[in-house]
């Protein structure tokens, strides 16, 4: 398994289950922060680790098991992906659930069966929390192809006080394409902008997935497709770049947080696991892509 840690004060990769289940039951609300690259194989049992601290992190008992359910039936072979993507369209629309639910929910298919949401065609939009805590509400017309919307609330840190915000989740379903985008820079939901543009004024407005999926109608995945891809820097580093990354159009988005050091280690273990890896100057992928496009002489919009 490969997986990176977003947390303040304890930002690295991982490499096996045994350490990211003992980070975990040390610090449940790390599990939040954890953006799962590569999995598959995690224990299916219901007492393991990892739903353990779902458990404890949102009591949301029936959404667990119904997840469990899900993940274990499709592991053994007993549902096909048409009858998870079904599945999972109707636990959206009828159960109850959080922010926190979704993004555990993610990295828990993703440990089991090495997929999230994103590898069914589907895709879940949320509204910036940034934006929610300025007080300004996305416009919900700005997601595309929904098939289903939710109100819920969410607890905000602000002034030293924690606040009550109300925001739309929606599930969606993704364009086809041939351009992938392997979302690493989030745990399978992706917060939507009204700004569909990368900066304004030099100021980064937009999440780069969701900037790519509505400026190129790109497929974003958790899976590399292929055995070959372009990398983002998670942020500007003093690091050599290869001169003919275009090549391709499988883009890897990367957490902005990522060190030298885990940026390095990845790429030596990606590498080690068969893949061809290039290394891109450019921090967001939007950019990267439009850059690549227009280097072919495709269209961009």
């Amino acid at each position: 398994m490969l997986a990176y840690i977003d947390y303040p004060d304890w930002r690295h990769t991982i490499e096996d289950y045994v350490t990211l289940d003992e980070l975990l039951m040390r610090n449940m609300k790390q599990a939040l922060s954890l953006i799962v690259m590569v999995g598959g194989g995690y224990d299916e049992s219901i007492n393991s680790a990892f739903l353990r601290v779902w458990n404890g992190l949102t009591g949301n008992k029936g959404f667990i098991e119904d997840v469990h359910a899900l993940a274990v039936q499709f592991r053994r072979g007993l549902i096909e992906e048409v009858d998870l993507i079904r599945a999972l369209i109707d636990l959206f629309s009828r159960r109850s659930f959080s922010l926190a639910d979704l993004i555990m929910m993610n990295n828990y298919l993703k440990l089991v069966n090495d997929i999230n949401v994103l590898d069914l065609g589907l895709v879940i939009f949320y509204e910036n929390p940034e934006s929610i805590l300025a007080g300004v509400r996305e416009p919900p017309d700005l997601v595309p192809n929904k098939l289903v919307s939710r109100e819920l609330t969410i607890d905000l840190e602000a002034r030293c006080m924690v606040v009550k915000r109300t925001f739309s989740v929606h599930l969606s379903r993704q364009y086809e394409s041939g351009i992938y985008v392997v979302d690493w820079s989030n745990p399978g939901l992706i917060p939507y902008s009204k700004f569909a543009i990368p900066r304004v004024e030099g100021v980064e407005v937009s999440d780069p997935v969701f900037s790519a999926i509505v400026r190129f109608g790109v497929r974003a995945v958790s899976r590399i497709v292929g055995k070959e891809f372009v990398l983002t820097l998670p942020k500007p580093m003093d690091v050599k770049t290869d001169s003919d990354y275009c090549v391709g159009n499988v883009f890897v988005s990367l957490p902005q947080s990522m060190g030298l050091s885990d940026y390095l280690s990845l790429i030596g273990k990606l590498m080690s696991m068969g893949y061809n890896v290039r290394k891109s100057p450019f921090t967001r992928v939007d950019d990267l892509i439009e850059h690549c496009l227009s280097s072919r002489g495709q269209e961009v919009k």
